[in-house]
């Protein structure tokens, strides 16, 4: 009696840890996902009608764009292409960053800048550090 007890007792604690498991990176980036994904429009101040179109105009082009390098990138085995195709996605980024900004009024600016720094997860920082890493990445030899 003892040994089923003890049995089923560990065969419960590995099918929980299991499951557990599965869970993968859990709910902290539930903010990141496409479904809770929301465009600067909705938090810009002041926008107009035709800042919004604009805008909705821009992030479809390139939405399409980045999904296409995203496939490109995906479809291939080669190391030295995928990092083309991602300097490709960095410099699409960029630019649509620098085509929406344009659009925007000096104080919107404002906020939209603070928006791309939200969390440290979009912060460009300078190319002088001494790992060549942003802050919380550690490089192999880094020493802080």
């Amino acid at each position: 009696m003892k040994t089923t007890t003890i049995l089923i007792t560990a065969l419960m604690l590995m099918t929980s840890m299991t499951v557990f498991a599965q869970r993968g990176r859990g709910n902290r980036n539930a903010a990141y996902t496409h479904d809770n994904y929301q465009t600067c429009i909705n938090v810009l101040p002041d926008l107009t009608q035709d800042q919004i179109q604009k805008i909705t105009a821009l992030e479809t082009a390139h939405k399409a764009e980045i999904d296409q390098l995203r496939n490109s990138r995906r479809s291939t085995r080669d190391g030295s292409m995928k990092t083309d195709i991602r300097q490709q996605m960095i410099d699409a980024r960029d630019t649509h960053r620098d085509q929406v900004k344009a659009l925007l009024t000096p104080e919107q600016q404002k906020v939209y800048d603070a928006l791309l720094g939200i969390g440290g997860r979009n912060r460009q920082y300078p190319a002088n550090r001494s790992n060549g890493n942003g802050p919380g990445r550690s490089g192999r030899n880094s020493r802080f």
